[in-house]
């Protein structure tokens, strides 16, 4: 008896422009969701109901940027077990899964695929000629590389010995497309993908992905915190401030005290041209080696030049549970300068 096609449900969230998959295994009706939108949890939730699905597992491809994920909240309502990449640094997970380990949905094998670039933890998994891509490869492009410790010589790795070996035949799924369209395959994207597809040799896909030069997706400060607690039990007003400027910073500059530290993270040439006095200057890339140091103080008020690299290190810090991190987000030194306020050389 040949065993039936795996019922995929695509779904689609306007707002982040993510598609949330709903597996169902036609036979046992035994399901899983991947990357699931918290906005989204009843209408994911009445579906699930309706077509009388038990759902076993909530998985995630990473720590999303652009929305926060329902998968805590679908544990603690219908019990779905929560699957990670077993890199992704998420500790409140139900099964962890390394590079090529698989989860039993009904008949079928989910087999995680360990692609990291877009993010240091991403996973893709491939389940019956489908693979649900997350923003590791996306349809006619791939996940950018400059916040989450994303790498672009990494995530061309990932892309080229992880997922262009699989089979022309494979259907692409992936976890947003802003263009309209649904799914690719793997010979589609090997061919046409202009980022990556036609032979594009390893260096120049790095000068690329290294010049894009994106603005921070608009959600980033909010959601990754959230996602590192998988959408629950967080307080959403320490992470919203997107709104904090250099005139916010020059308000509480001005009677800072001891437990406080102003966070310069320019390049040392940047910082010694002109920065808010008393600042420390800790390059972005370098506050890994700082973490320990950064714990000790109540609140951190990191700025950089335009809010770019501020955004990508308090992101990254929150990684590390460095959640006292306050990001100067759309504006920065030029701001204070302009403002006329005073400034150490």
């Amino acid at each position: 008896m040949t065993t039936p096609r795996l019922t995929v449900k695509q779904l689609f969230d306007r707002e982040s422009c993510t598609y949330t998959y709903l597996l169902i295994d036609p036979q046992t009706g035994e399901g899983a969701i991947i990357d699931p939108v918290l906005e989204l949890f009843e209408r994911d939730l009445q579906i699930i109901n309706e077509l009388g699905v038990e759902l076993l597992y909530a998985i995630e491809t990473h720590a999303h940027a652009d929305h926060i994920t329902s998968s805590g909240k679908l544990r603690e309502q219908v019990g779905a077990r929560l699957v990670y990449g077993r890199d992704s640094g998420i500790e409140a997970i139900d099964i962890p899964l390394a590079d090529g380990e698989t989860i039993t949905l009904g008949h079928y094998q989910v087999r995680a695929l360990f692609t990291p670039g877009h993010t240091n933890g991403c996973t893709c998994y491939f389940v019956d000629g489908m693979l649900f891509s997350g923003d590791t490869l996306l349809i006619r492009g791939c996940g950018r590389t400059d916040f989450q410790n994303g790498d672009a010589g990494q995530l061309y790795d990932s892309i080229t010995h992880k997922l262009f070996v699989l089979s022309d035949d494979t259907i692409v799924y992936p976890a947003h497309d802003y263009n309209g369209r649904t799914s690719s395959t793997i010979g589609e994207e090997k061919r046409w993908n202009p980022r990556l597809g036609g032979g594009r040799p390893r260096q120049e896909f790095v000068d690329l992905m290294n010049n894009l030069n994106l603005d921070m997706p608009k959600r980033i400060n909010e959601a990754v915190p959230a996602n590192m607690s998988v959408g629950i039990n967080f307080d959403a007003n320490r992470y919203l401030l997107r709104d904090f400027s250099m005139d916010d910073l020059h308000g509480v500059w001005q009677d800072l005290p001891k437990s406080t530290l102003v966070m310069d993270n320019r390049t040392p040439d940047e910082f010694a041209r002109g920065h808010v006095p008393g600042a420390r200057n800790i390059p972005m890339g370098t506050e890994n080696g700082h973490v320990d140091e950064l714990r000790q103080f109540e609140r951190v008020y990191l700025y950089c030049r335009s809010g770019r690299r501020a955004q990508t290190t308090m992101t990254n810090l929150s990684f590390q549970g460095l959640n006292h991190v306050v990001c100067v987000s759309h504006s920065g030194m030029p701001d204070w300068e302009k403002a006329g306020y005073p400034v150490e050389t």
